[in-house]
């Protein structure tokens, strides 16, 4: 990713904005039904209007109002959710942020997330190690499940997925599939589980979790390819992130229930 300390920057200036308007929003819903507020909107005009500015011939992506421009040159794409969780954000919870990745061709090359009311800020990108609040962070180290293992949830468990009786760790919601995916790549969970979401929910993650060695997989365990996700599909199926070991050990005790 170029110039990082700028992209950071960027999310720091994004942060201020959305908490300009924290616990002061009304959502309204989207053709999706999920939330969008006056705070992803002012946050994606920022952002849209910053990188435009900095990286003319590249392509943006974003997740409000069906934002796409295609690369002028080359294959480069930034890829923005303004605030990832707003349901979180709009019902006063503190786990929501700012996500921006770069993706060139079908993998995303640096990702930066940023959660401004606890002050965490991921990054990786031009020297291929990955960061939280500037520390290197790496993976948890694999090994047999525990009473401590944790896995991060998609929010509608109870309704798509069973989990083997056998599983003795824990499980855990925090309501950003970004967060999920930064704090699994740091070493703060074993793995997260992710619905079918958009690019925009995973690039910045994902590029975390392949910097430090681990994966992103579909559930059948085909890899993630970013390039047909790009013009807004929302992905096929849903994933396991985390280090490869530990991504093979949660396929053993999860079944997907397409259709429930």
């Amino acid at each position: 990713m170029d110039n990082i300390e700028h992209i950071k920057e960027l999310a720091r200036s994004a942060g201020a904005i959305a908490l300009g308007h924290f616990r002061n929003v009304t959502p309204t819903w989207k053709e999706d039904r999920s939330y969008i507020t006056q705070a992803d909107l002012d946050v994606q005009a920022y952002l849209r209007e910053a990188l435009d500015a900095a990286y003319p011939d590249d392509g943006i992506v974003a997740e409000e109002n069906g934002l796409r421009k295609l690369p002028r040159r080359g294959d480069r794409t930034w890829v923005i959710d303004p605030i990832d969780g707003t349901a979180s954000f709009s019902a006063g919870l503190p786990i929501w942020g700012i996500s921006i990745a770069l993706v060139e061709g079908s993998r995303p090359t640096g990702g930066v997330f940023y959660i401004p009311t606890v002050g965490d800020l991921f990054h990786t990108g031009n020297d291929g190690r990955v960061y939280r609040n500037d520390r290197p962070a790496q993976l948890r180290s694999p090994g047999p499940f525990h009473g401590e293992t944790s896995l991060l949830i998609a929010s509608r468990l109870h309704r798509h997925y069973t989990l083997s009786r056998d599983y003795p760790g824990k499980l855990r919601n925090l309501g950003s599939t970004v967060a999920h995916l930064a704090y699994v790549a740091t070493g703060s969970a074993e793995a997260a589980l992710v619905e079918p979401v958009y690019v925009w929910d995973i690039a910045a993650g994902m590029a975390m979790l392949e910097a430090n060695d681990g994966t992103l997989v579909y559930i059948d365990g085909t890899p993630v390819d970013l390039a047909p996700l790009l013009d807004g599909t929302r992905m096929p199926q849903p994933m396991l992130g985390g280090s490869r070991e530990a991504v093979a050990a949660f396929m053993d005790v999860i079944t997907y229930l397409p259709g429930c």
